[in-house]
């Protein structure tokens, strides 16, 4: 297996879990993190015999140097232009960042001076460098770019045990709508729900997370094992008319066009998992103009 050293850019979330997934890796000869403080972050990664943190650039990557751009993506281009001004890399080198909706091209400073450029998106969602790493492990990864920085990209996943599917780059943004729904949108309406139970039994936020996590599990052990449209549950699967209506009626403002808009998505899973025309119909009606009262325009 060809030894491989990486310049990760960016210690975060994504750069050090990314970094540990390849400090494992028997391939990886040398991991340099690239950071703008002069002090490195506290993370296990950094303790490892081939890691090391820079706060400056040591010069144009090495021949065969994959490098890997985990900033912001409204960082991307400036870090891909100020790296463009060290100058030419040696032979084979890649750049890939990780942004899931810009395109790789976002390095063409990079790409004009001779890397092979492109995106690696993983979906996943890395809340804690700690314990990015095992959030990584397995997953599955989304490239965009060039044929020849495809390599990189299936050595990285290989390291990762993950799997790789690849987008174009006039879909980025389809497909990281999809991973928001996905990730960023759940905790959202969890959010929505914590505020809705600590305000309807009187506890504290707090204690209403608790509560409602067994709930949580819940849907997603059911999504694993069941899939769709099977993993669906509760008044809309059931075509439960009078219950819909009382949640309608129970709500104001935006949560109540929130809960009809996710109610005509539940609905178009319960019409898969066989629900009775009839009950599915009197649900649209309910959810579409039903008395649960009328929405501020």
């Amino acid at each position: 297996m060809v030894a491989r050293a990486y310049w990760i850019v960016g210690p975060g979330r994504i750069g050090l879990s990314i970094g540990s997934v390849l400090a494992d890796a028997d391939s990886t000869e040398a991991l340099i993190f690239l950071g703008r403080r002069r002090a490195p972050p506290d993370h296990p990664v950094l303790t490892v015999p081939v890691a090391q943190y820079r706060s400056e650039y040591p010069g144009p990557p090495q021949p065969r140097t994959r490098l890997l751009i985990a900033v912001p993506d409204a960082a991307i281009a400036a870090v891909a232009e100020r790296i463009a001004r060290l100058g030419p890399p040696g032979d084979e080198c890649v750049a890939l960042h990780f942004s899931g909706v810009q395109s790789a091209d976002a390095l063409a400073p990079l790409a004009e001076l001779g890397y092979a450029v492109g995106s690696l998106h993983p979906l996943q969602a890395v809340a804690d460098p700690r314990q990015g790493a095992e959030r990584l492990r397995a997953a599955f990864y989304t490239f965009e770019g060039d044929p020849a920085a495809r390599e990189a990209a299936v050595e990285i996943v290989a390291a990762a045990c993950g799997q790789l599917l690849e987008v174009h780059a006039a879909d980025k943004a389809r497909y990281h709508a999809a991973c928001v729904f996905a990730s960023n949108y759940v905790v959202a309406c969890a959010a929505v729900a914590t505020r809705i139970l600590a305000d309807a039994v009187d506890i504290a936020p707090q204690e209403a997370v608790r509560a409602l996590q067994p709930l949580w599990r819940g849907a997603v052990a059911n999504l694993a094992e069941l899939g769709l449209p099977q993993a669906l549950t509760g008044p809309v699967a059931r075509g439960d008319v009078e219950t819909v209506r009382r949640h309608l009626s129970s709500l104001d403002g935006d949560t109540r066009r929130l809960y009809r808009q996710l109610a005509r998505e539940a609905l178009a899973v319960g019409r898969e998992l066989g629900l009775e025309p009839r009950l599915a119909a009197a649900l649209a009606r309910e959810i579409d103009e039903g008395s649960g009262g009328t929405d501020p325009e």
